[in-house]
């Protein structure tokens, strides 16, 4: 439903952008005779690839699952330190923990959200054999992370799970430099197949070992065996993961990938939009306060200034008929990883202050600059003198 000048009576925190293009893919693939993992994930393998440039791309069920299958793929003995920035979802730490792993728990740069150089360094001292980073809301990570941690040896396994469509010096971040970067195709996502994810790299080792591992380590999936004519069981050689992604969710992701520029270039307008009319709102920041370059622009995150009563500024916007977020609650604040991760020796303070004053705002490809203008100045009502303190 909508109001007044058309405003949705709703505006989502977030909302796929489906169409007649993607129904007919899906139905497409469902006249096909084939639906599992197929020829349409073959295509959106190797149209990402071309996408990304130079890397291979295995399509796995999640981002989760391409993080696990990387991580299997290193084969970390139990008790191995992996470092993960504790300003994120559970899901960039449950596979090293559900390894065997130490999680190793880094702050976060307030002004961008992303790991602290300082917060690693100190972890690297004390000794770590995996960095898991996040391009955090689409923001290409510093690139004196990934530098320090090479410089180091250790690996990483970049969590790209906002950054599809982000790109840094060296082009569309895809797992240059590392050994892999983990996308996420969620229905959240710049690009969705309603579930779904996918794994980049420039290790051919690695993609052939997720084309396995992907399905339970056989070495023969079904649309293989489809296509020879001939029964077989196949042979497993090393017990692996159901990881893959259906051509029926494939197909969509293909019709996506079509009119991604499209979608990302609106997502910058309303980036830009938000941007313009919080630089100069006391009470909140629009977190990082500079656009980059390279940004996939996937998440609109504010900081409210301290004795700004965020509840009630959630609540304000609540009855103003807008949704909102927290990205996130800070891992150390999950009591698994209360009682199990450990702390960098840098502490977690910046995390900590977040998770008290950052809020999510809608952004997504059916929002419309009127809809960020309302949700500007419904915030902005929310943090002044009678709202928010």
């Amino acid at each position: 439903m909508t109001v007044g000048d058309g405003r949705p009576e709703r505006i989502p925190i977030n909302a796929p952008s489906i169409g007649p293009d993607e129904l007919a893919a899906v139905q497409r693939v469902l006249g096909s005779g084939w639906i599992g993992t197929g020829p349409e994930c073959d295509r959106f393998e190797r149209e990402l690839a071309d996408h990304l440039g130079g890397v291979e791309v295995v399509c796995t069920s999640s981002c989760t699952a391409a993080i696990e299958i990387a991580v299997d793929h290193l084969g970390l003995p139990p008790g191995s330190r992996v470092g993960v920035p504790a300003w994120t979802h559970p899901a960039t730490a449950l596979p090293a923990a559900l390894s065997g792993a130490t999680v190793v728990l880094l702050d976060v740069d307030p002004d961008t959200l992303q790991l602290s150089t300082e917060s690693l360094a100190g972890a690297i001292d004390e000794g770590l054999d995996l960095l898991i980073p996040v391009h955090f809301a689409g923001r290409p990570l510093d690139r004196a992370i990934l530098d320090r941690a090479r410089s180091a040896g250790i690996p990483i396994v970049e969590d790209a799970a906002h950054a599809f469509g982000a790109s840094d010096a060296d082009g569309p971040v895809a797992g240059r430099g590392s050994v892999a970067a983990a996308f996420s195709f969620h229905a959240t996502k710049n690009l969705t197949t309603g579930e779904g994810g996918a794994l980049a790299t420039t290790d051919p080792e690695l993609a052939a070992f997720a084309r396995t591992h992907r399905h339970h380590g056989l070495d023969e999936d079904a649309w293989s065996r489809q296509r020879s004519g001939r029964w077989s069981a196949g042979d497993i050689l090393q017990p692996g993961r159901k990881a893959n992604l259906p051509d029926t969710l494939a197909a969509i992701g293909r019709v996506q990938l079509r009119s991604f520029a499209d979608r990302q270039e609106h997502r910058r307008n309303l980036v830009t939009r938000y941007r313009g009319h919080l630089s100069t709102l006391e009470g909140a920041s629009f977190v990082p306060a500079t656009p980059g370059p390279g940004d996939a622009d996937h998440l609109a995150v504010v900081v409210l200034d301290p004795g700004v009563d965020r509840d009630r500024v959630v609540e304000h916007l609540e009855s103003a008929g807008i949704s909102t977020g927290l990205h996130y609650t800070p891992l150390h604040h999950l009591t698994w990883f209360r009682e199990h991760a450990v702390v960098g020796p840098s502490g977690l303070a910046a995390c900590d202050d977040l998770a008290r004053r950052a809020l999510t705002l809608p952004l997504h490809a059916r929002l419309r600059e009127a809809d960020v203008d309302d949700v500007c100045q419904q915030l902005a009502a929310a943090v002044g003198p009678s709202g928010g303190r």
